[in-house]
């Protein structure tokens, strides 16, 4: 049976989710962490193209949305702190019975 997220719910997602982390641009990124553009397109969840549209100089420039931004400073973070996070939490995290988990 569903349930109605609680106060307590709505705050973890408004300061998770909401402001954390700042926005990382993929440049950005990219001075911390030597990656490819085609590992840069796998870690921010689109193509190599929109990858190499956020880098170009040209008129065919574009920015990342703020998602994409947000996503890769999670993974600097994590990145950052690797040997800090508890194997428990990434069972919580990533549920093991979940295929794409294994």
């Amino acid at each position: 049976m569903a349930r109605p997220p609680s106060d307590k719910h709505w705050q973890l997602f408004e300061h998770l989710y909401l402001r954390c982390p700042p926005p990382l641009h993929p440049a950005q990124f990219l001075e911390t962490w030597e990656v490819s553009y085609s590992e840069l397109a796998k870690l921010s969840g689109v193509s190599r193209s929109t990858i190499e549209h956020w880098m170009s100089r040209s008129a065919s420039h574009r920015e990342p949305a703020v998602m994409q931004q947000r996503r890769l400073a999670a993974i600097d973070r994590l990145f950052r702190h690797v040997d800090q996070v508890p194997p428990e939490l990434i069972r919580l995290w990533c549920d093991s019975e979940h295929p794409s988990c294994k």
